[in-house]
């Protein structure tokens, strides 16, 4: 290859399954999902290639729009890239789509905002088939955790729902907005944050289903002002988790569906 040919980044939105991958990042002797992109790009490009992406998920969670980078001296088009790495990496993960972006964007720091969709499955019968793709749980009242989740929004020290192993120097995150839904037997929580801490939106999923099963009123907010960890039981497993969307004000990038599949089958 040609080392004088100039090196053009490429943008791409990924989807993927995460229940059978150690999430995200590169790690010895397990599966991720930067693992399997990078050894597509390897057969590629012929070179060890780099993916960076918007942000870490953990193991088991899933993506509809996580949007990572790489570089490249091929020319090859948008559509061949997205082609050509689907056709080498396992049916759980798929690229939506692929566009050259500037030197400057970086898929992490550039981002204003990411928002995360969480599935709670709340029907009286157990389902086979979303077991990994939603949580389980006893009945759900829908309006109260909305009303709840409306005390998550503006800038505030989360560190209630901070994970112990989280490396982030502050507990400040800006929520901008948070809404349940019920549809059918799913009830939806959607929140969107200029960012998030280890296993924030897990946590607050745990709170908001206390809340849905009969959590006294100011129960989010009284988690916040405690700045405890301990005061919160469970984190939410990460089968119901799924980042559907990055934000990214100054850059024209293409969008994708943010429906996760169980949810578009009732069409919704």
């Amino acid at each position: 290859m040609n080392a004088s040919l100039p090196v053009q980044k490429y943008a791409m939105a990924v989807q993927y399954k995460g229940t059978n991958f150690s999430g995200w990042q590169s790690q010895k002797n397990v599966e991720t999902i930067q693992d399997k992109l990078e050894k597509a790009l390897l057969q590629l490009c012929g070179k060890e290639t780099i993916v960076a992406a918007a942000g870490r998920t953990d193991a088991g969670v899933h993506a509809l729009c996580q949007i990572a980078t790489f570089e490249s001296t091929l020319t090859d088009d948008e559509r061949d890239w997205a082609r050509g790495i689907n056709a080498l990496t396992p049916s759980a993960i798929q690229v939506q789509w692929v566009k050259k972006v500037p030197a400057s964007f970086n898929a992490r720091y550039s981002a204003d905002s990411r928002t995360y969709k969480y599935l709670f499955f709340d029907a009286d019968r157990f389902d086979p088939f979303i077991g990994e793709l939603s949580w389980r749980v006893d009945k759900l009242d829908c309006s109260a955790m909305h009303s709840e989740g409306q005390a998550l929004l503006g800038e505030q020290d989360f560190s209630t729902f901070r994970a112990s192993g989280c490396q982030s120097k502050t507990p400040f995150r800006c929520v901008k907005r948070c809404s349940v839904d019920r549809f059918g037997d799913f009830v939806v929580l959607e929140i969107e944050a200029n960012a998030f801490l280890f296993h924030m939106v897990r946590n607050i999923a745990s709170a908001l289903k206390d809340v849905g099963q009969g959590a006294q009123t100011n129960y989010i907010k009284d988690l916040l002002e405690r700045r405890d960890r301990t005061q919160l039981g469970v984190t939410a497993p990460p089968s119901g988790l799924y980042l559907t969307n990055v934000a990214y004000e100054a850059y024209s990038l293409p969008s994708v569906n943010d429906k996760p599949s169980i949810l578009r089958a009732l069409s919704v």
